[in-house]
């Protein structure tokens, strides 16, 4: 019983480990990775190619729904064939992928 719990525990550990690590992106003054702020994304990156900017929900009465967000998308490339695609909520990077094109 103990040498399944050998082989459990890491494996279980390693699953755990690579769901956190945040994504990054290479630009040309440093790495950005997810967590960052929108200003500091342009301060490494510079300009995004292209922004596509999705404001909060504002209910009937002038407010912001509650639970609404900003969600920002912003594209980088194609650079050598790569295009890379980040998205913001609230200001915070939280999502980068990666394609070929």
């Amino acid at each position: 019983m103990r040498h399944i719990y050998r082989i459990t525990l890491p494996l279980i550990g390693l699953v755990v480990g690579s769901a956190v690590q945040a994504a990054t992106m290479r630009c040309d003054h440093g790495i950005i990775a997810t967590g960052a702020m929108m200003a500091e994304v342009l301060e490494q990156c510079g300009e995004p190619d292209s922004r596509q900017h999705t404001p909060r929900h504002i209910d009937p009465d002038g407010y912001p729904a509650e639970g609404s967000v900003t969600v920002e998308h912003w594209i980088y490339g194609p650079s050598n064939g790569m295009v890379r695609e980040l998205r913001f909520i609230d200001g915070r990077l939280v999502d980068i992928e990666s394609t070929r094109r």
